[in-house]
């Protein structure tokens, strides 16, 4: 169980939960209530909070493109088949009349037999005269009374002009016939002809249904004004109330949102907090307790400033909400894994105030995650620029992608749209970038970029280093490429190590002289008491400190420069007092002050600075008498020992692993060369 002495993020955490219930309750999903009622006066203007449908507007529209089509007809074949099969069989009937003794049989005259069989209603007298006349003048008739039919029906013949007599009059009266079988011609037409051409309801209603469905919907855009103070409540306008939520209904109804809105933010927070337990608290254990608590609460600050953001944002287009911000920066302060649970927490309590849509929730989730992936892997502040215009390029081209996704048209606004996300991405990554120092400073976290930054050699910090105590600068620049070394080969930060070697001894700066390697052939220490030289050699540490304070220096420096010698004895004046004196002496007089290396990087750096000092001491006798292994392993036992890496989290199973990594570096700074021979010049 992890034991946390501070408690500041859990304030931060519950005050972060007031406030999103806060801007939740206040947002597009809890708008206002009025009391009204259809035909009642409104007494205020209401506005839109957000865009919604005016569905009675539509279906209006819908209405009038639906009664703007004509209808489609077909023509009917069967009519056209009828009207030639009854001018045949009137015709035949006459033929078999005159030819047949039929009328005898049936002992009527042959008008009653021509008018009872005939599907043509005629006058008897025309019936007489059919009757009377011969068979070329009865073909011509028929010949003639079929042709014409056929062309008015192939020339359809709708309902609205039914009535074709001039047309028939037209065509017969050019025909060689007499005024009488002229008449009967078009009587008997004008019987048959008949409307062929009819609607096709099935056609008329795909087309209706076409003309609907290219009608686009009516909306009432975000602020725009749904009914003005002293205007009527009609049904529109009442429809669109209750679809904003601005109708008072049932009050209890509002405090079950209020419940339910809370037990969510409650159920969230307790699985956010137990995956930063899991992934975070529990797993991380090179970082403080301190630095812990200071990156959690930030995560709930920068949450919280989501949320306030979000609620002031309230009624702009959401492309202007620079959400991502929220996201790059606890990347940078802690795991991309807690910045994407951050990300998606954010975007649901963002979608839920804005009344967002999958648009909104696609959008700012993918533009999170990839906006963090980005930008995580600057390594100098300098990469600014491309990176905002990644950043930029990726909201706009994710913006129109989803909005066409959705069947918006590619219009000139989605494309203005479009430029607002790439500038806001843009801007997004400026503001973390310029922001990130003021933020490493309050909260204690470290940056790729300003780890190369500290390794610059142009330092002012390294550059006295280097003029005013050489040897220290160099042995330094060892360190570093020692503890980067050894924290590459376990869990621990290369970077954050190398920082460390480079700046750990600063102190040596205000008595360079006094440490071996910036000494000439004198030693003052030759001519002082072991307590006088434990003094000096001891108050590079607090020296250190105060450059640190003097020059700026990040408080992880500090750390470094506090813990390189933790709670050490310096073993050479305790000895030398110990042969000077008759008394007994104790340790403690000469010891560091401490503390011991809370880091892994602390405690690498220690390790690399004792193993490049006593290897250094012995580099006569490497390779003749000793091992550089057997040197690293003894300075790494006697650390183990003396109890120094008890407070590290460095595990028995890393020790190896420095050892070896300890080992092949130093070979390579302490190899063997081959002795040239000099050179014999001949005369």
């Amino acid at each position: 169980m992890i034991k946390i002495k501070s408690y500041k993020w859990v304030l931060f955490a519950v005050l972060s939960a007031i406030l999103t219930f806060f801007c939740v309750v206040s947002g597009n999903f809890f708008t206002k209530k009025v009391s009204l009622q259809l035909g009642e006066i409104a007494k205020e203007t209401l506005y839109a909070p957000f865009q919604v449908e005016n569905e009675i507007a539509t279906a209006r529209k819908k209405q009038e493109a639906e009664a703007a089509v004509q209808p489609v007809y077909k023509k009917d074949s069967t009519v056209q088949e009828k009207a030639i099969g009854n001018i045949e069989t009137f015709f035949d009937y006459i033929h078999t009349i005159q030819t047949t003794d039929l009328t005898e049989k049936l002992e009527k005259t042959p008008v009653e037999v021509l008018s009872g069989l005939s599907p043509i209603a005629l006058y008897n007298e025309q019936y007489e005269a059919l009757l009377g006349a011969n068979s070329d003048t009865l073909n011509q008739m028929k010949n003639i009374c079929m042709e014409v039919t056929s062309n008015l029906f192939n020339g359809g013949i709708s309902p609205e002009e039914s009535n074709k007599s001039i047309e028939v009059r037209m065509a017969v009266e050019s025909q060689n016939l007499n005024s009488t079988m002229k008449k009967i011609a078009e009587d008997i037409m004008n019987h048959v002809l008949e409307p062929n051409v009819v609607i096709d309801e099935v056609a008329t209603n795909e087309q209706k249904k076409l003309a609907q469905d290219k009608v686009d919907p009516v909306y009432v855009l975000a602020q725009e004004k749904i009914i003005e103070k002293g205007a009527r409540v009609t049904e529109e306008v009442y429809r669109l109330l209750e679809k904003v939520g601005y109708l008072e209904t049932n009050r209890s109804e509002r405090y079950q949102q209020y419940i339910g809105v809370l037990a969510l933010i409650i159920l969230v927070s307790v699985l956010f907090y137990y995956y930063i337990y899991k992934v975070y608290l529990t797993k991380k254990e090179h970082i403080t307790i301190r630095q812990k608590d200071k990156r959690l609460s930030l995560v709930f600050i920068l949450f919280s400033l989501a949320m306030l953001m979000t609620r002031a944002f309230l009624g702009a287009t959401f492309v202007y909400l620079p959400l991502s911000i929220t996201c790059m920066m606890i990347a940078f302060a802690m795991e991309h894994q807690i910045a994407f649970m951050t990300q998606v927490l954010i975007v649901i309590f963002s979608a839920i105030i804005f009344k967002g849509d999958i648009i909104f929730i696609l959008y700012f989730l993918i533009s999170g995650i990839a906006s963090t992936l980005i930008v995580t892997r600057m390594q100098e502040r300098t990469r600014t620029l491309m990176s905002s215009l990644y950043v930029g390029g990726i909201q706009f081209v994710l913006y129109i992608a989803l909005k066409l996704l959705v069947g918006s048209p590619l219009s000139v606004t989605v494309l203005s749209e479009g430029l607002v996300a790439f500038i806001m991405g843009m801007i997004s990554v400026v503001a973390v970038i310029g922001a990130l120092p003021m933020f490493e400073a309050i909260f204690e976290f470290v940056t790729p970029m300003q780890l190369l930054e500290m390794t610059n050699p142009n330092q002012p910090i390294l550059k006295r280093l280097l003029l005013e105590a050489t040897g220290t600068y160099y042995h330094s620049l060892l360190v570093a490429n020692l503890a980067e070394a050894g924290a590459a080969s376990i869990d621990a930060n290369p970077l954050l190590a190398r920082v460390g070697g480079y700046y750990h001894d600063i102190g040596k700066l205000t008595c360079s002289n006094y440490f071996k390697e910036n000494q000439g052939s004198t030693n003052p220490h030759d001519y002082m008491t072991p307590k006088e030289s434990y003094e000096i050699i001891v108050s590079h540490v607090t020296s250190g400190l105060k450059l640190a304070e003097e020059y700026h220096l990040p408080n992880y420096i500090k750390d470094f420069i506090m813990q390189h010698h933790g709670t050490g004895l310096m073993q050479y004046f305790y000895v030398k007092a110990q042969k000077e004196s008759d008394e007994p002496i104790s340790e403690k007089a000469f010891s560091y002050p401490g503390p011991r290396p809370q880091t892994k990087e602390a405690a690498l750096v220690m390790l690399a600075d004792v193993v490049e000092a006593t290897t250094r001491a012995m580099q006569d006798k490497l390779g003749k008498e000793i091992q550089i292994e057997d040197v690293v392993r003894r300075s790494v036992k006697q650390k183990l020992e003396e109890g120094q890496l008890d407070e590290c989290q460095l595990y028995i199973s890393d020790m190896e692993k420095i050892i070896e990594s300890f080992t092949k570096m130093l070979n390579g700074m302490y190899h063997q060369r081959i002795a040239y021979p000099e050179r014999n010049e001949k005369k």
